[in-house]
């Protein structure tokens, strides 16, 4: 329940949404302004991805987290801004 998904936003496989996430924009521009999620990613209870990022396979991103740039597969990321990588498989 009230999830937000951008017009641009792509979604993976095997993908859990929680509950207040939004995958949004940043800016006004007519292209991909979304983000694209990978295949087996978990995105925790209002968890904000911004922009045209891209975040990797088998990734999970911890509640609350604010992620304004890409990630690698394989990680876990919280923070605020979503930054900090706190385990790498």
């Amino acid at each position: 329940m009230g999830i937000v998904i951008g017009e641009t936003a792509e979604i993976g496989d095997d993908c859990t949404i929680y509950h207040q996430v939004t995958l949004g924009g940043t800016g006004k521009d007519k292209f991909k302004r979304h983000p694209t999620i990978g295949n087996n990613v978990m995105i925790g209870a209002g968890a904000k991805l911004l922009g045209p990022i891209r975040i990797g396979n088998n990734v999970k991103i911890g509640a609350g987290a604010v992620v304004l740039k890409s990630t690698e597969d394989d990680v876990t990321v919280v923070g605020v801004p979503g930054d900090r990588v706190i385990k790498r498989k």
